[in-house]
């Protein structure tokens, strides 16, 4: 079983070729930790997802009447809870669906706190608001071993470089969550047990040479999106 360091590792250098600001590695990290909410040491966070995701929907529903992101959260949690470990979270459907999902969830957030600081006049900048946003994902998917370095990584980040909402693409963050859940589910595949990839279409379970095929077409992609845009890394 590969440890979550070498989740955390891979989903950041999968990403690596992809990206135009370091500060989108944070959310590969993020992506390459959600399949393993699915694990039943897991089972507290998911419980705290539904609890919390209740409160918010509650409170924004008072506040703004905007309850999605909170609605969001608590789905989210229902599914890990009634997953089994290396099920719906390790498939290509899962992590393209729990893709966007977070991604969702994590713009649905940081929209809400921004309606509500214009609505109670608080002039709070954006970094402070992404990090606010993206520390309450940390700790529902980062390990709690590592939880804290993460937060730290991402304060000195947004401190020293700072982030505004003019840099800002969407479809970048979804993009990072599904390139760091593939390099989970690539890495899981080299293991014994291997993973039932294409479920619920095919329920067979591929194993590396399945891992090496999606690791050659991952290379592929990677060096032609460097040849073609050349991002700034």
């Amino acid at each position: 079983m590969s440890s979550y360091k070498s989740h955390a590792i891979a989903g950041i250098l999968f990403a690596l070729p992809f990206i135009s600001n370091v500060f989108y590695l944070f959310f590969a990290l993020l992506g390459a930790s959600v399949p393993d909410l699915d694990h039943q040491n897991n089972k507290h966070k998911v419980y705290s997802m539904i609890g919390f995701g209740v409160v918010l929907s509650v409170l924004l529903f008072f506040l703004n009447g905007d309850v999605l992101s909170g609605l969001v959260l608590i789905l989210l949690g229902v599914i890990f809870y009634f997953s089994h470990h290396r099920g719906f979270s390790h498939t290509l459907v899962g992590i393209v669906v729990l893709s966007c999902l977070f991604s969702f969830m994590f713009m649905g957030f940081v929209s809400v706190l921004m309606r509500l600081c214009i609505d109670f006049g608080v002039n709070v900048p954006f970094s402070s608001i992404v990090f606010i946003v993206m520390v309450l994902i940390g700790y529902f998917v980062i390990h709690r071993r590592y939880l804290m370095l993460y937060i730290l990584a991402l304060a000195v980040y947004l401190v020293l470089f700072g982030f505004d909402f003019g840099m800002f693409n969407w479809y970048v963050v979804f993009g990072m969550f599904l390139v760091g859940g593939l390099s989970h589910l690539i890495l899981d595949l080299r293991t014994p047990a291997g993973l039932s990839l294409f479920k619920p279409f095919i329920k067979r379970k591929f194993h590396q040479k399945m891992a090496l095929f999606l690791f050659i077409i991952w290379l592929v992609v990677a060096v032609g999106y460097l040849v073609y845009f050349n991002p700034l890394i």
